[in-house]
């Protein structure tokens, strides 16, 4: 059953899900760094408008968002990892 239109259809499958892990990957990376230079940005531009008390409060903001940012890219690479390592045939082993 695995050759001729299915080996084929079985083949691009395949290509489309390592392209698939590729682009997660690339992704991930990319929204890492938007967040991170989104903040660098903001702390440069209002710390460059305002006054010289308002900046640390700001300074302290970004810690608390990177803390959350860190948590959220904790969680999607502990669910991409285990999508990656789960078995997708569903036999089971005793």
């Amino acid at each position: 059953i695995s050759g001729g239109l299915f080996g084929l259809i079985n083949f691009a499958v395949g290509l489309l899900e390592v392209i698939l892990e590729f682009a997660k990957i690339l992704s991930f990376g990319f929204r890492l760094f938007g967040n991170i230079f989104a903040g660098a940005l903001l702390l440069s531009i209002v710390g460059a408008l305002t006054a010289v008390a308002v900046p640390p409060f700001l300074y302290l903001f970004e810690i608390f968002f990177g803390i959350i940012q860190a948590y959220v890219f904790f969680l999607l690479a502990t669910v991409f990892i285990s999508g990656a390592t789960v078995s997708h045939h569903g036999e089971e082993h005793p």
